[in-house]
C-alpha cells in the first residue's frame, strides 16, 4: 500500500522561499540585454547580486524593466514576470536559472519523478528520453524503476517496466 508522507510544517508561501527565476529569454533593445522571464519563488531588488546556473556566473541587478508603466521598479517577488538588466555583460542563456548568489539551487544530474507514462512501448530502464526542464532540453536516461502505482486500487508494485496508461516512480 501507499505510505502517506510524513506530517510536515506548513508550506510556506512562494515569496518566502529562496529565489528561483528561470531564464524564459534574453531579449536586445538599444544596448540594454533584458533578461525575461516569471520569478517561481522568492523575491529580488534592484543591486542583488544573483548567480545564474548551471554556468555559475554572477552579477549584480541593474535594473528591473517595466512595460506601460513610467514608473521606476525597485523589487519584484514570486508570481511576476519580470525584465532585468545586469551590471555586467555576463553570457545568459535561456533556460538558466537565477537565484540570489547566497542561496543557489542545488544541482544534480539524477532525480527521482512520480510520472503518468503515456509512451506507446513500456518504459524500461536504459531508455534516452529528452527531457524539458524549464525551456532547456536536457538528454535523460532511466537508471530503475522503483515501483508502478495500481490507479484503481491505489497498490504500489515493484516493477521493472511501466506500461501504457500507468504511474510510477
Amino acid at each position: 500500500p501507499l505510505r502517506r508522507p510524513p506530517k510536515t510544517a506548513p508550506r510556506q508561501p512562494a515569496t518566502a522561499l529562496p529565489l528561483r527565476l528561470p531564464v524564459q529569454d534574453v531579449y536586445k533593445f538599444d544596448h540594454r540585454r533584458i533578461i525575461a522571464g516569471r520569478i517561481e519563488s522568492g523575491r529580488l531588488a534592484v543591486g542583488d547580486r544573483i548567480l545564474f546556473s548551471p554556468a555559475n556566473r554572477t552579477a549584480r541587478i541593474a535594473s528591473i524593466e517595466s512595460w506601460g508603466d513610467d514608473r521606476k521598479v525597485l523589487e519584484a517577488s514570486a508570481g511576476q514576470s519580470v525584465g532585468i538588466t545586469l551590471d555586467d555583460q555576463i553570457f545568459v542563456e535561456r533556460g538558466d536559472v537565477a537565484s540570489h548568489e547566497d542561496n543557489p539551487p542545488p544541482e544534480s544530474d539524477v532525480f527521482e519523478a512520480r510520472l503518468f507514462w503515456l509512451g506507446n512501448e513500456p518504459l524500461k530502464p536504459g531508455s534516452r528520453w529528452t527531457l524539458r526542464f524549464n525551456t532547456r532540453l536536457i538528454p535523460a536516461t532511466v537508471e530503475h524503476i522503483r515501483r508502478t502505482i495500481d490507479a484503481d486500487a491505489l497498490e504500489a508494485r515493484e516493477a521493472s517496466e511501466v506500461p501504457r496508461d500507468a504511474i510510477a516512480d
